[in-house]
């Protein structure tokens, strides 16, 4: 148990560091945006990316990744309107 737990903790540090480049990223758009003075919410993009879960590869896992990404995509929004 010990063992799977050191290869979780080794996967959560690769998710934080993912985390936070998309954070930044993120941010940047909203900044873009804003100065575009485009909304911040982009329903397409965001179907595109659930989308992707529905393949064979994440089939078994899409329901959990599908909420992951929906408070993802909420975190981010929130982000991108200014509020970190």
């Amino acid at each position: 148990m010990n063992r799977i737990r050191r290869e979780i903790d080794k996967i959560d540090d690769k998710i934080f560091k993912l985390l936070k480049q998309r954070l930044s990223k993120a941010k940047k758009i909203g900044q873009l945006k804003k100065y575009m003075k485009v909304k911040v919410n982009d329903a397409e993009r965001e179907q595109e990316i659930l989308d992707k879960l529905k393949t064979d590869e994440y089939k078994n896992f899409e329901n959990p990744m599908s909420e992951i990404y929906k408070e993802i995509f909420k975190q981010m929004k929130d982000l991108e309107d200014g509020e970190d």
